[in-house]
């Protein structure tokens, strides 16, 4: 089944779309080396100029996570098309990853995590109104934002988090266990 044209691109994007580097992370929310690979992502894209560096954040969920998916669609509601809302909301729920990864959340239900999910939604200081949180969770309108990354990280044969692409080429020596270095060395071989 085709992707549907979206709004506008998918994934949510930093800096200049000029720039020579553009570097695409796919993750997952629930993934513990996405996780990883966020802190370094973002310390990456701090460390160059706007003019240089070209950002998109590509969520997707991952069959084994059963948590990613609504995960998903509560950064897609707080961030209502706002980048710097998105990465703040997903640092935030990244910081509370252990909270509900799936061992720590094995006897709950989708309404508890629907509820955590709004009061972290309030928490971090994004969102203030938790019944319309919830409303736009299980909203059709979210739900098919969410599946956009999602469908297009398939037809990019990602099948794993994270997972980086530069310059439109999926890079394999770098990794979540890459370090801020590792990834100059390999952006400033390209500048």
């Amino acid at each position: 089944m085709p992707i549907p044209i979206p709004k506008r691109p998918s994934g949510y994007r930093l800096g200049s779309s000029n720039a020579p580097i553009q570097i695409e992370m796919f993750f997952d929310l629930e993934c513990p080396f996405s996780r990883k690979g966020w802190q370094t992502i973002l310390k990456v894209f701090k460390a160059y100029d706007a003019q240089t560096i070209y950002l998109i954040l590509q969520p997707m969920t991952l069959g084994n996570h059963r948590q990613s998916w609504d995960a998903t669609k509560a950064a897609i509601v707080v961030a209502q098309d706002n980048t710097e809302k998105f990465v703040d909301f997903v640092s935030y729920l990244f910081d509370h990853q252990p909270e509900f990864a799936n061992e720590a959340f094995k006897d709950k239900t989708q309404t508890d995590w629907h509820n955590l999910l709004a009061d972290y939604a309030v928490d971090s200081n994004l969102w203030s109104d938790q019944e319309k949180f919830i409303r736009l969770l299980n909203s059709e309108e979210i739900y098919n934002q969410a599946r956009i990354p999602a469908r297009f990280a398939a037809l990019q044969g990602v099948w794993s988090t994270p997972t980086f692409f530069i310059n439109g080429a999926q890079t394999t020596d770098l990794s979540s266990q890459s370090s801020l270095q590792d990834w100059q060395d390999k952006i400033n071989s390209l500048l």
